[in-house]
């Protein structure tokens, strides 16, 4: 189970824009281990940008620290064996000098109006020309058009099909490995619990 950490853009005010990453996350699993990731960025005064702290202990053990692994995510990072960044290194990424698989991805104009590639393209344009005034205006376009639609459907009395999820009661998964690291499901705030649905994903692909 992974959570995800708070994203946003920094540069925007210089013209170059770049992701930053907030706060922290965790990884865990029915391995018995669990990584607490801390990120930080760069300020006013001091740090790097894209900065990293992580452990890796036993579940419910955090001070029992196994590995940890500190750097930037987008440069180089090392791996220190034990509780202590400071100790011996046994290994370091270099994120700039591997190799990258190519993204193949079909063009913008054939892409599902849906499709994020295509539905934010002029917003991501206008992120990279550091011009947030298309930025803003091309958001909101796309946010009152989500409204219309959800506002259509309540006027239909029907629910937007999702492709390739379903809703769920509960989550076995879930349930087992979320009290590890206090997560806490919302289900009020995401529209409830929803898990890939294999047989969807399969009618779809057979079509």
């Amino acid at each position: 189970m992974i959570t995800l950490p708070n994203l946003h853009i920094e540069g925007l005010i210089f013209g170059t824009p770049f992701v930053e990453l907030n706060d922290y996350t965790y990884i865990t699993s029915s391995s018995g281990y669990t990584a607490k990731i801390e990120y930080s960025g760069k300020g006013w005064l001091s740090g790097k940008k894209n900065s990293f702290t992580a452990s890796l202990y036993p579940t419910n053990r955090e001070k029992d620290i196994l590995y940890c692994v500190s750097g930037q995510w987008t440069k180089t990072f090392d791996i220190v064996e034990g509780p202590s960044k400071k100790g011996t290194i046994i290994d370091t990424h270099d994120a700039e000098a591997t190799p990258k698989t190519a993204l193949i991805v079909p063009p913008i104009e054939v892409q599902d109006p849906l499709e994020s590639r295509r539905a934010w393209a002029k917003v991501a344009a206008g992120i990279a020309e550091g011009n947030m005034e298309v930025t803003g205006i091309e958001k909101t376009k796309i946010e009152v058009a989500q409204r219309e639609m959800r506002a259509q459907e309540r006027a239909e009395g029907r629910t937007w099909e999702r492709r390739y999820f379903s809703q769920v009661e509960d989550d076995p998964t879930l349930d087992s490995l979320a009290h590890h690291i206090n997560l806490n499901p919302e289900p009020e705030k995401t529209g409830g619990i929803w898990r890939f649905d294999e047989a969807k994903h399969n009618a779809r692909a057979i079509a």
